[in-house]
């Protein structure tokens, strides 16, 4: 992303002996690099709202978290409405932690749970309280490094369990509610309390997407019914409707593509006792 011409440099940061906890509202802003040029961590919390960075992952939605090795300059778009918090950690600061947070670098989570949510409720309370009230600074800075290293390592296996258990929610939330014509990105993010862009990622990182998944469940229903003789009455039209494709002529059209044949061919295949096409993998 270019830094826009109007980005203006963030508003004080809260110090913790080195860390610096910086929190950003709507408007484009632009991230220099410390003085001397240390290298440093961003680790960057969305409160709410949507942001872009300048570096990857490009775009932040509500209730992620990632870490960033931070260029030179770094062009941040908060979206209207949105909140963000940044801890910017030199790498000296960083010690033992380093390559948890090197390692880590560029991955984006859900900070809802587990150490994540720690990090998050621990951001959140320092930006409200709006300086770091201690007598022993340093001592909460290498508390804070701490915990967010502890969050990079926990953060692979963590965030692989949170995933399978929510992408399995999902899924399930989406075969109860094939029929129906309103079954939504964001209707099925709604019932998960995740974002819409979540429920994708989702989907992306299991080498699909949620629509081609939604698509191949309502077929392979529909496939089904149509080869059941329990249902050998029911209008091929019907059955596309019953499970959300109502359409005819699309249900047609994709049910063809998918079977290499039409519904009504397909159904008169099976019930008279001939071989049926193979069903298709759920994966398609």
């Amino acid at each position: 992303m270019r830094v826009a011409a109007s980005a203006v440099t963030p508003p004080p940061p809260v110090r913790i002996d080195r860390l610096e906890v910086i929190a950003l509202s709507s408007g484009s802003w632009l991230l220099e690099e410390r003085p001397g040029g240390e290298p440093c961590f961003d680790v960057v919390y969305l409160v709410a709202g949507t942001a872009r960075l300048g570096t990857h992952p490009p775009v932040l939605t509500q209730g992620e978290l990632a870490v960033m090795s931070v260029a030179p300059r770094v062009g941040i778009e908060v979206l209207d409405g949105a909140e963000l918090i940044i801890v910017r950690i030199p790498e000296g600061a960083a010690g033992p932690h380093a390559q948890a947070l090197r390692s880590a670098s560029g991955r984006v989570q859900a900070a809802v749970q587990g150490t994540s949510g720690l990090v998050a409720h621990l951001l959140r309370g320092l930006v409200a309280q709006g300086e770091a009230r201690t007598e022993h600074p340093a001592r909460l800075a290498q508390h804070l490094v701490g915990l967010i290293g502890l969050m990079c390592l926990d953060s692979g296996e963590e965030e692989a369990a949170w995933r399978s258990s929510m992408l399995r929610d999902a899924l399930d939330y989406i075969e109860d509610h094939l029929g129906e014509l309103d079954l939504t990105p964001d209707r099925i993010a709604a019932s998960q309390n995740i974002s819409t862009r979540t429920l994708h990622r989702l989907f992306e990182r299991e080498g699909m997407t949620l629509g081609a998944w939604i698509r191949a469940r309502r077929l392979e229903h529909c496939r089904m019914d149509l080869i059941d003789p329990a249902h050998a009455d029911v209008s091929v039209s019907a059955v596309g409707a019953r499970w959300g494709l109502w359409d005819a002529a699309h249900f047609s059209r994709l049910f063809k593509s998918t079977f290499g044949a039409s519904p009504r061919a397909y159904r008169q295949e099976a019930l008279a006792g001939r071989p049926s096409a193979p069903a298709m993998a759920a994966s398609a």
